[in-house]
């Protein structure tokens, strides 16, 4: 008798091991990064989380080893609609924000010992300070001008 993961074929590929990944971190508790995805009411939809070949028809092959699934809308389910592959520098610009940033916006910090506002962006692994403002609304231009410059 063939097991049904069998039937394709694919079950030792690098996408068969993403979609399994994917989904133990949606639903499985005891996985070690259920809290962030699960726990947040992160999901996949029914159409890839019953079927394998569901998920490779509707992404095909990663483009790269250098490349994984991304969630367009960090706050969206895993779902055709909702995700790409991305390699891990495209990622880290659709990063969510961070519970204790009071912006809103990811790379535009509170400095309290200053009194100010501090944007930075992350390109090509180094952290590049966009400078500081008395305006918030001044932090968050900065910041979305350097996105357009160097992303």
């Amino acid at each position: 008798m063939t097991r049904k993961y069998e039937q394709h074929g694919m079950r030792y590929t690098p996408e068969y091991s993403l979609w399994t990944n994917m989904i133990k971190r949606c639903t499985y508790k005891k996985y070690s990064h259920y809290k962030y995805y699960g726990g947040r009411g992160i999901f996949v939809c029914d159409r890839w989380r019953h079927s394998f070949i569901n998920f490779f028809t509707d992404m095909g092959l990663k483009p790269s080893d250098k490349h994984s699934i991304d969630r367009i809308d960090n706050n969206g389910n895993y779902e055709p609609a909702n995700c790409q592959w991305a390699t891990r520098s495209e990622q880290m610009r659709n990063c969510r924000v961070q519970k204790r940033n009071i912006s809103g916006v990811t790379g535009v910090i509170w400095r309290k010992s200053r009194n100010k506002w501090r944007a930075h962006i992350r390109v090509n692994n180094k952290s590049m300070w966009l400078g500081t403002f008395s305006r918030l609304d001044d932090a968050i231009a900065a910041r979305k001008t350097a996105e357009l410059k160097y992303w």
